[in-house]
Order: structure tokens, then C-alpha cells, then sequence
């Protein structure tokens, strides 16, 4: 066995005094995932795969680190011996790879590779497994074990943001089989309630504005079932009423509901109020939705700098809604408003997304496409809906 040692660099090694955390990605997935997870440091991304960096090596070894992609080679071991041959011995050495079976992490490992990561890759897999080994920050997960936190937010008014947040909360339940809550934020003209055809419960407004009448027996009062695993929370309050929602309150009501459930999905109301600030601080994704109208790009724009500023630009994501809706702004317009494509997209599915609307029923039960459609979103969020593939997949009888 080779010998690669990859992984003597000491704690102490500033990134930036080594230069930069090359990657080499053969797909554009992968290539956001390591662009968010490794955000601060001093990323160089590139097309290509071990090939590439082999390449590169012959002529540029100032690095502190290297992120490389086996994908569709036949003989990665081969290649990491070239690989070895040029790399200098204290630069960190990561893989991604196609390869889910545990055999072949362990030959990596021992060969003294920093980190494997299988495909598709996802910003927290980054953040929790790469991120640490290249950068010694401490993993999100280990920092942060209450719920997960989803924010939607619409950049307009009618493009989707609460019907998106509804069936993503119930396929996140569907795919990962954990509880999930559903949190509308919007206490006056909330929709999330009549889209599902329930009545709002008591107390939601009572906790956002004072937090010590918010118990544990509050979720017992505020939540509804929609199903065996999805929690709606929310309000109907009166239009002319005076409400007062404190920071604390939101803070409070995230801490309890992040206590019970394993996924809350937050409707999040636009513009952001001082008391909406902790959502995006708690959030470890926050959707900007936007469909493809000038008003729309105006507003996706300032939102994200708005999350930037609050929580930093590794939480955001671009989800462009209805995306060949006809009359649409065409997506190289789009592109070069955002300054990059959207990291997600859902098309155009037609008259029964507003026909689940007036009918009071998730559309994820008879609009065709969506759940496909959802499911990249929900992968992003989890890690979970990737395939098994090759040696593992006949194991598994798949």
C-alpha cells in the first residue's frame, strides 16, 4: 500500500498564509455544496476530476488544500498514485466519488485520503464532514442539536413561498420518516391554514408576544396534525390588531418547537422585522422564492443580501418557482440578474397546484411531477434519496 501523508499539516497553519482549497468538480451540484459548506476560506473551484488536478500539480503546488472528484474513473487508485507523486506531502487531500461502499472509504483512509464524500453532495455534508478535517471549524451538527430550521421566503407576493413550504414539510416527513413542524409566521392573512383546511389553534400569538406564558403545554394547544408526522402551527388574527412580536418570543417559540421536532419548516413574512432575525440565525437553509418577473428579481436580490447580513450567505438558496411559466423572464435574464443559476427549480405544474388551494388539500397528492421536483430540495436539506449504486446495491438486494 502507498504511502500518502496528506494529513501532517499542524493546527496551526493559517489558510490563507497556505493559500488556497483547490477543488476539481465534474458537476455543477457538487460544485455549489463546496462553495457553501467552505464559504471564508480561500476557494478556487474548477471543472474537472483527479485528472485535472494531476495536471495542475506538475507546475502549481502552492496549496493548502485539495478537493478532488473520482467520479467515472475506472482505477482511482491508480490515479492517487500519480496523484501522490506530485502532491506535497502536507496538503490535505479529499475525494468525491460515486461510491457508497464502506470497503472502499476504509482503503482510503488507510492510504491517509483526509475525507471521502459519496455524491450527491449536499452543503451540510460539507459543512459537517468536510469543513472540519480541511478548516478545524467545529461540525454544525456537534454546535447546534436542536431541530432543523427551514425558512421559505417569498420574494413576491403569489409565488408559491407557503404552498412550497406546506409540501416540503410533508415530503420531508414522507422521505426521512421524522416529525416535522410547520410554522407560519404570517399571524394576519396567513394562508397555510386554509391551503390545508384547518382551523389556526390558540396561542401562537400569545407566545411570539410574551414568552414566559410559553410552556411545554403550549404545542399541545397551538399545534394541529396534519398527518401522523406534520404539525401545523399558526394564527388568524384580526387584520386591525396590534401586534407585538418580541425577538424573545420567536426565539422561545423556535427553542420549543426544535425540542419536539426534528424538521421545522418556517413561512417566514417579508419584510424582515427586527423579531424575525432569529429564524434566519436558527435556519440552516433559507429558500428565497421567486418566480420570473422584474419584481421578483428586484426582491430576490435585496432579500438575500437581507439573510446575508443577518445569518451569513452560507444559508441561502435561490428557489425559482414556476420557472417556464409562459410570459416568464427567460433564464439567461434570470442568470444574470442573480449573478448565477438558481439553486433550485420547480417548472410551471399547471392548474392543479391553485385546484389543491381551493380545495384545501396538499397538491402533493394528485399534482403530478411535484414530488420529483421536491425531492433535490428535500436531498439538499437531509442527505437522504440518493441511491445506492454497484456492489452495495446488490448487498442490499436494491
Amino acid at each position: 500500500m502507498m504511502n500518502m501523508t496528506m494529513v501532517g499539516v499542524p493546527e496551526a497553519v493559517s489558510v490563507v498564509a497556505r493559500d488556497r482549497v483547490v477543488c476539481f468538480v465534474d458537476d455543477e451540484l457538487s460544485a455549489a455544496a463546496l462553495r457553501k459548506g467552505l464559504d471564508g476560506s480561500n476557494l478556487v473551484i474548477r471543472r474537472g476530476t483527479i485528472r485535472n488536478a494531476i495536471r495542475m500539480l506538475e507546475t502549481d503546488t502552492e496549496l493548502f488544500a485539495l478537493v478532488v472528484d473520482i467520479s467515472g474513473i475506472d482505477d482511482p487508485f491508480t490515479e492517487l498514485e500519480r496523484l501522490a507523486s506530485v502532491c506535497p506531502p502536507d496538503v490535505r487531500v479529499s475525494l468525491i466519488g460515486e461510491s457508497r461502499e464502506i470497503i472502499f472509504y476504509r482503503e482510503l483512509m488507510e492510504i491517509g485520503v483526509t475525507e471521502y464524500l459519496p455524491k450527491p453532495l449536499t452543503r451540510d455534508m460539507v459543512l459537517d464532514m468536510l469543513r472540519p478535517k480541511l478548516l478545524g471549524d467545529v461540525p454544525s451538527s456537534q454546535a447546534d442539536r436542536g431541530g432543523h430550521v427551514i425558512s421559505i421566503c417569498g420574494a413576491q407576493g403569489g409565488a408559491g413561498a407557503t404552498s412550497i413550504a406546506i409540501n416540503l414539510a410533508l415530503q420531508l416527513a414522507e422521505a426521512t420518516k421524522a416529525k416535522v413542524a410547520l410554522l407560519d409566521l404570517h399571524l394576519q392573512n396567513g394562508e397555510t391554514a386554509v391551503m390545508l383546511g384547518v382551523q389556526p389553534g390558540p396561542g401562537l400569538r400569545i407566545a411570539l408576544e410574551n414568552p414566559m406564558r410559553a410552556d411545554t403545554l403550549f404545542l399541545e394547544r397551538a399545534a394541529i396534525d396534519v398527518n401522523e408526522r406534520v404539525c401545523l402551527i399558526s394564527a388568524d388574527e384580526d387584520l386591525d390588531a396590534q401586534l407585538d412580536i418580541t425577538e424573545a418570543g420567536v426565539r422561545h417559540v423556535l427553542g420549543l418547537l426544535r425540542q419536539r421536532f426534528n424538521y421545522i419548516v418556517v413561512d417566514v413574512p417579508v419584510p424582515f422585522g427586527p423579531s424575525m432575525h432569529p429564524v434566519l440565525m436558527l435556519s440552516r437553509h433559507v429558500l428565497v422564492l421567486l418566480e420570473a418577473e422584474v419584481t421578483g428579481l428586484r426582491n430576490a436580490h435585496a432579500l438575500r443580501n437581507a439573510v446575508t447580513n443577518i445569518a451569513g450567505k452560507d444559508r441561502v438558496f435561490t428557489l425559482l418557482n414556476r420557472a417556464d411559466r409562459p410570459g416568464g423572464l427567460p433564464r439567461a435574464t434570470i442568470v444574470k440578474a442573480l449573478g448565477a443559476e438558481p439553486d433550485m427549480v420547480i417548472p410551471d405544474l399547471g392548474k392543479g397546484m391553485t385546484q389543491a388551494v381551493n380545495l384545501g388539500i396538499p397538491a402533493l397528492k394528485h399534482v403530478r411531477g411535484l414530488r420529483r421536483y421536491l425531492a433535490p430540495i428535500v436531498r439538499e436539506i437531509t442527505g437522504v434519496g440518493a441511491q445506492p449504486k454497484g456492489r452495495l446495491r446488490r448487498l442490499l438486494g436494491l
